[in-house]
């Protein structure tokens, strides 16, 4: 019966994981340059931003502010991120984080992509136990 499980859930993982062929072809050419993550809007002063720098850098903003620095590399259809970023920077979302002012924590994380296309993509991202769905894309 496990055996049975295992096989039920990769078959339905292949049914969703199918669009991901194409972002097998992906290069890192594709995705330097700044994408507007969840809505979309480039020209939003309130949008959220993650720009992936030639030098194998990137920068998370939102609102206007740099809120994550790190390291990306792609394998494949996989972002690796390695990042820097302070509780604090999220304090409109809960006023409780501004007690981590000036404290800054490291945490790994991937974005796994799929359905890319030339100026957009969907991806999961994973940081620590969080798994969350995102659509990017680029702008100007």
């Amino acid at each position: 019966m496990r055996g049975f499980k295992y096989v039920t859930i990769l078959v339905v993982l292949g049914l969703f994981l199918v669009p991901m062929a194409s972002a097998a072809d992906l290069s890192a050419d594709y995705l330097q340059g700044r994408w507007a993550i969840h809505d979309n809007v480039c020209n939003s002063s309130s949008s959220e931003f993650i720009t992936f720098d030639n030098d194998g850098t990137f920068r998370g903003t939102r609102n206007g502010k740099t809120e994550i620095v790190g390291f990306w590399k792609l394998d494949g259809d996989i972002i690796e991120l390695d990042m820097i970023s302070s509780l604090s920077s999220f304090q409109d979302l809960n006023s409780s984080l501004v007690r981590y002012k000036g404290i800054h924590s490291y945490s790994a994380g991937q974005m796994l992509i799929f359905n890319a296309k030339k100026k957009s993509f969907e991806a999961f991202g994973v940081v620590g136990e969080e798994v969350k769905r995102t659509l990017a894309a680029r702008c100007p």
